[in-house]
């Protein structure tokens, strides 16, 4: 597949097909994120951003890594590196008062990621028509995550505030999602990624991973918060959490009765003959 870019703004490059937004500096690591090497044992997280990634993350590196060894202590960007984290950079951000293995600096992820030992674990918010063309023929394995659209939007509104310093109200941001385009309580989902990896997991080892990746151990610790990697642009932005509330259905707290018919109505125009088993009926 030959991916088309037009300069969208000084910014912003539009990526067709698809009609995907990035930052410009994209153009720069295009090719080295297209012709990837990808092996068979690698294990892929692939999201849509705020749909349950962080949590993905911890649950599917504690089944394929050893879980009480030290590099568990670690930030979890060090041990699930953000695929294409550096495209969304500046290269010569300031690094000063970065530590010399902090993922942030430009180029580091992207090292960490093709030094990582097998099996590698990776993040990757990238559309699949931007993935490395080798996923399709190499086959690892690949855990996509969905999550209700709405929930996904009133989580990236907190999330642009907190990166980003958004100061707009919700409703622009909503038209602004719309026009562009599971959480574990319970030990089955758990058993649904584990039988995935081909990992069997004792009962006290389920019990453990209940717990440790519950919204409350997980907004807490520091080596899967994600709060290490992240600052805030104003006072404002230093109150929210990365991982905010982590609540199913949050959305209702947020939305209008006209901006939930608009979610509808954007959900079954982009499911309109679809196989894809979520949503459908969208109550």
């Amino acid at each position: 597949m030959d991916n088309k870019m037009a300069v969208e703004s000084s910014e912003y490059l539009e990526v067709n097909p698809g009609r995907v937004f990035l930052p410009s500096f994209y153009a720069d690591w295009h090719d080295r994120y297209t012709n990837f090497t990808v092996h068979h044992e690698d294990v892929w997280v692939v999201t849509f951003p705020k749909s349950g990634t962080t949590w993905t993350q911890e649950l599917v590196w504690c089944l394929m890594k050893d879980k009480d060894s030290p590099e568990a202590q670690l930030e979890l960007m060090k041990r699930f590196p953000f695929f294409e984290y550096d495209c969304l950079i500046h290269p010569d951000m300031e690094v000063s008062g970065l530590k010399e293995d902090d993922p942030m600096r430009p180029g580091l992820s992207w090292k960490m990621v093709q030094s990582m030992a097998a099996p590698r674990t990776i993040k990757s918010h990238l559309p699949m028509q931007l993935l490395p063309r080798q996923i399709w023929d190499v086959k690892p394995k690949v855990v996509y995550v969905c999550r209700d659209p709405r929930d996904v939007c009133i989580s990236y509104y907190y999330h642009y505030r907190k990166l980003e310093g958004y100061v707009g109200d919700l409703q622009h941001f909503i038209d602004c999602f719309l026009d562009e385009k599971a959480k574990a309580s319970t030990p089955r989902p758990l058993h649904q990624v584990a039988e995935f990896l081909g990992k069997e997991v004792k009962e006290e080892e389920v019990s453990w991973l209940v717990h440790h990746c519950s919204f409350d151990q997980m907004s807490q610790n520091p080596a899967a918060n994600n709060e290490t990697f992240t600052t805030a642009p104003t006072e404002e932005a230093k109150g929210i959490k990365f991982m905010r509330t982590g609540q199913v259905g949050d959305w209702k707290n947020y939305l209008t009765e006209e901006q939930q018919k608009a979610f509808k109505t954007w959900t079954l125009k982009n499911l309109e003959g679809s196989d894809f088993p979520y949503y459908q009926d969208f109550n």
